[in-house]
């Protein structure tokens, strides 16, 4: 399989649970991802019980809540935060990038300062470190100078900071806005989503 076909989700701890999840349905429905490897933090769980369904307990039950057809469902890879031997905690493991999103202030401290505590920011840290894409859809506001100042070290590192900011001249409703932000996502990682209603085609 072509290494570029292989895409990486985390879905961190910050609030903003239903973008990773609309993140995973896209992305995963990609014709240009045959594999969508997952990692999802247990604080992403807690917020995903919170903001979408208080019996979503476990990763797999968050991936349920994305109603995915079987085949869409088949290219999923999903791994525990634990699984620091998994395929994609390596280099050697060629990948397209990887996306966190939500990405909570402290993932993007982790990822800056390649601590590596669990696969998420490991496999962060290898996109890093092998020079490919990585985005950290960042959800916190407003910012510190802490903030501030991970927010350069990681992008001096190579990765790209997009904050879910949203399209408002593209979108009215909150699910516009989730895919008009992923559509933009969806770009820097170069690759396809049917979100294409979203691009910006001039003034009238």
């Amino acid at each position: 399989m072509n290494p570029s076909s292989h895409l990486i989700l985390g879905i961190s701890g910050a609030s903003g649970a239903r973008l990773g999840l609309r993140a995973l349905s896209l992305f995963a429905g990609s014709p240009d991802v045959h594999c969508l490897h997952l990692v999802v933090s247990p604080r992403a769980l807690l917020v995903a019980k919170t903001e979408i369904d208080a019996g979503i307990s476990s990763a797999p039950a968050l991936v349920d809540a994305a109603g995915l057809d079987p085949a869409t469902r088949a290219k999923l890879a999903l791994y525990p935060e634990s699984a620091v031997d998994a395929p994609i905690s390596s280099g050697s493991f060629r990948t397209r990038g990887m996306a966190v999103l939500p990405c909570s202030a402290g993932s993007l401290a982790a990822i800056a300062h390649g601590t590596s505590r669990g696969l998420l920011q490991r496999a962060a840290d290898v996109c890093l470190k092998e020079r490919r894409r990585l985005v950290l859809g960042l959800r916190e506001t407003p910012l510190s100078l802490v903030h501030a100042e991970n927010i350069a070290l990681v992008t001096r590192a190579g990765a790209i900071v997009a904050p879910p900011v949203p399209a408002f001249y593209a979108a009215r409703t909150a699910e516009q806005m989730l895919d008009a932000y992923l559509l933009r996502v969806a770009d820097l990682l170069d690759i396809r989503v049917d979100t294409d209603d979203f691009r910006w085609k001039g003034g009238a």
